[in-house]
């Protein structure tokens, strides 16, 4: 019980750091047929593990709201910063992506008979479980994102040719498909707003309502832009024209830039600290349950193909993770180590399926 009521605990802890670097960006557009995505993440520490995830996991949620309860239907790699399971986006086998942003103005649903988890193991559960970004949205019936929960919500696409763009507002999941997401892509504010400023702007970034608008709304703009401009006949290498747009919208705090590859299952990343672009091959890993988890640190290695330079996942690394991104979140630094061992730990009591 002690680490269920730590994690509603840093829940609450983290809520304070909206006011202090809040900028996050993600968009995707379409190159002969399937999806190229890109992140940028800024915040306020760089600390990453690309993480290796298996399928057949059982799992429960760490959460004391309902936990939900699940084996995990596909393996992924994603991005992890405040913990093995916990993560900030990523990828499955079937191709799905998530990736998440603060957005204020989020309300999770109240409490109800559906089960709970905490927004960042809600990414995880949606790349374990489903392959389709209507199945993210239909999973909505029987799980939600605890209420207490850091305000998130996530730019999602699929290998169907779908994205969504997923709130939760007013206590319900708002998801902007199709027709209702004519640009792929999304910032810290509502997509609503961001889109009905994007299609007043004129181009000059001069007049207003563009030059008093927020930084968020900007890089809406931006990435918008970006998204739509896009030509697959211009000669440009879609992951560079990719890193083109997430050079366009960093800021000074932009921790990492992602690019997922969606058909050729390669993603490309760089850190504040390495710049270099590096990537991994999705299908060069074995996802059985059986065989160990596998990481990397984001700051590791040279430019080209980081798959080689994986390493078996151990408590050890799990928990230094931890102890670095509390230490150099402002509002996470007075947690105890004994407290963050517990967290640590979460993943030890995870076992495969028979």
């Amino acid at each position: 019980m002690k680490i269920v009521k730590y994690v509603v605990m840093l829940v609450i802890v983290l809520v304070p750091l909206t006011n202090r670097a809040v900028a996050c960006t993600t968009f995707c557009f379409m190159n002969d047929g399937e999806w190229i995505y890109g992140k940028n993440y800024d915040w306020h520490a760089e600390h990453c593990l690309i993480m290796v995830n298996k399928h057949g996991v059982v799992k429960t949620a760490l959460t004391r709201d309902n936990p939900a309860q699940w084996v995990a239907k596909y393996g992924s790699i994603t991005f992890n910063q405040y913990g093995r399971e916990f993560p900030l986006g990523g990828m499955n086998e079937a191709g799905l992506v998530i990736e998440l942003m603060w957005l204020e103005q989020t309300e999770y649903p109240h409490l109800d008979s559906r089960n709970g988890l905490s927004g960042l193991q809600w990414i995880q559960y949606q790349l374990d479980n489903f392959s389709t970004v209507d199945e993210v949205i239909a999973s909505n019936d029987v799980v939600r994102i605890a209420r207490r929960a850091t305000p998130l919500h996530f730019l999602v696409c699929d290998r169907t040719g779908q994205a969504a763009a997923i709130e939760f507002l007013e206590g319900d999941m708002v998801a902007f498909t199709g027709d209702d997401l004519p640009v792929s892509a999304l910032t810290n504010s509502t997509y609503a707003y961001s889109l009905y400023l994007y299609e007043r702007h004129t181009g000059d970034e001069t007049v207003e309502p563009f030059a008093s608008a927020s930084n968020s709304v900007k890089r809406f703009v931006w990435a918008a832009a970006g998204v739509q401009e896009w030509d697959a006949d211009a000669g440009v290498p879609p992951v560079d024209y990719a890193y083109g747009i997430l050079d366009k919208v960093s800021v000074n705090h932009t921790m990492f830039g992602i690019v997922y590859d969606v058909g050729n299952g390669r993603i490309y990343y760089r850190s504040k600290s390495n710049p270099v672009i590096r990537y991994v091959d999705f299908g060069a890993f074995d996802y059985s349950c059986n065989e160990p988890v596998k990481i990397i640190d984001i700051v590791a290695g040279t430019a080209g193909n980081m798959t080689a330079l994986f390493e078996d996942y151990n408590f050890e690394a799990n928990h230094d993770l931890i102890k670095r991104s509390y230490s150099d979140t402002e509002f996470l630094r007075g947690i105890p180590d004994s407290q963050r061992i517990l967290v640590a730990r979460y993943p030890e009591g995870l076992r495969c399926s028979k």
